[in-house]
């Protein structure tokens, strides 16, 4: 068999709660990085300066 899924056989069930957790944690972290990103760069495309004062009031808000 191979070693792999022999590895993958003796991890006990509460360990893939906590495995799952952490790569959709993780997953989701990026997915929002990258949300963020997309936003920004489309409000410069539209002449829009995300630094300023009014544009932090408005959006997403943080996670």
């Amino acid at each position: 068999m191979n070693p792999a899924f022999v590895l993958l056989d003796n991890i006990p069930w509460f360990a893939w709660i906590a495995i799952v957790a952490i790569v959709f944690g993780s997953l989701s972290g990026v997915f929002a990085a990258w949300f963020k990103h997309r936003e920004r760069m489309a409000m410069i495309q539209q002449g829009m300066n995300p630094d300023s004062p009014e544009h932090a009031k408005a959006g997403l808000p943080e996670l």
